[in-house]
């Protein structure tokens, strides 16, 4: 892992320049080497603003896989009290073909940790030798404690809402799984996030926010706020799963980059890991990348930019274009910026896929 000091000079490096979510670096985590940082964004009202999580929670192991059986892994140096990070936490491959890959912990006991892959998941990754950490999920309770970044309510009626994207839904344009609101009152069990549609007695605290997902801080009223996401850099790759899901079927992903820096289209990588498809024709986009223009406040926000990846020699030749406006070429553009959602549309195919979207990030590798 990289000294401290140096991380942190990298990422003082790539962050001049940098507009939209503010970030500061101050200090050295408890738990873990490395850099921790704190990034913030202006949530207005009435308004939605969508958010993600570039930085992640401490983590409590690093080892290394000394042996596999599927799902079943052996830790070294490893000793854990039976069942103690079973659906609370999540492992993620530091080294090896897999890195940055990440999957929920299922159980726990002694030296071995069993993994939930997913549905078709790919446990290829799983080797002995691979450095792994065990991080615990970020939670409502966690990105806003005590319902700091929303406002509260007093009564069941919400005021501020944080909407979760629908993750297993099919198709595109999903409309968000989940609503929940944080209850200052003192009746139905006292203050806690609730969920909109059960029972109020039911407290949400806990509820897991998954690496990489992006979310909506939605204010109904009351005063503007500001998100904070405070936590440690990841100091591994970026990864995540995207892919249709039905046949002849387009699908949208959304997501957020794990990373505390602007990267652009170019050193996203995107179309180089495979998970995103090229264009043969100009302007007429297959996969698709949607940015959402948040500078000024707006409700059930609509895409304000597409980019995707022309592959043919008009205009200059192969590389990322802005529909609309094919004419020039947009390898450079800083579209990925930390903090904040977007959508990954994924256009039909005859036969549902899905792939790993990687990307190292360019300061890990600096000298």
């Amino acid at each position: 892992m990289k000294p401290f000091s140096l991380l942190r000079r990298r990422l003082k490096i790539f962050l001049v320049g940098f507009s939209g979510a503010t970030m500061s670096l101050y200090g050295q985590g408890t738990a873990t080497t490395g850099s921790v940082g704190l990034l913030s964004m202006q949530a207005p009202t009435p308004s939605d603003t969508i958010v993600s999580l570039p930085l992640h929670r401490p983590d409590t192991f690093r080892g290394v896989i000394t042996s596999a059986n599927g799902a079943v892994l052996d830790l070294s140096q490893a000793s854990f009290t039976e069942d103690a990070f079973n659906g609370r936490f999540y492992l993620l491959l530091e080294s090896g073909p897999g890195e940055g890959w990440w999957f929920p912990i299922a159980d726990t006991s002694g030296s071995a940790v069993t993994i939930d892959p997913g549905p078709g998941g790919d446990i290829s990754s799983l080797l002995p030798g691979v450095v792994v950490k065990i991080i615990p999920f970020w939670t409502l309770d966690t990105v806003f404690p005590n319902g700091k970044g929303v406002n509260a309510s007093g009564n069941l009626l919400p005021v501020s809402r944080v909407l979760l994207p629908d993750s297993s839904g099919t198709g595109v344009r999903l409309a968000p799984s989940s609503s929940f609101f944080y209850y200052a009152g003192g009746e139905h069990g006292g203050e806690g996030w609730r969920k909109f549609g059960y029972a109020p007695t039911v407290k949400f605290d806990d509820q897991t926010l998954p690496p990489a997902t992006s979310m909506i801080v939605r204010h109904d009223g009351g005063a503007g706020t500001v998100f904070e996401n405070l936590g440690l850099v990841q100091t591994s790759s970026f990864s995540i799963t995207v892919g249709t899901r039905l046949a002849g079927t387009p699908q949208d992903h959304s997501v957020g980059i794990g990373m505390p820096v602007p990267v652009s289209l170019a050193e996203s990588r995107l179309l180089e890991s495979g998970a995103f498809s090229g264009s043969a024709i100009l302007d007429q986009p297959e996969d698709q990348l949607l940015v959402f223009d948040q500078s000024a406040p707006a409700r059930n926000r609509i895409r304000s930019s597409v980019y995707y990846f022309y592959t043919g020699s008009q205009n200059g030749g192969p590389g990322w274009r802005l529909q609309g406006d094919p004419g020039t070429i947009r390898d450079a553009a800083a579209v990925f910026q930390p903090a904040r959602g977007f959508v990954l549309r994924k256009a039909a195919v005859t036969s549902p896929v899905s792939s790993r979207w990687t990307v190292r990030p360019a300061y890990l590798d600096l000298p």
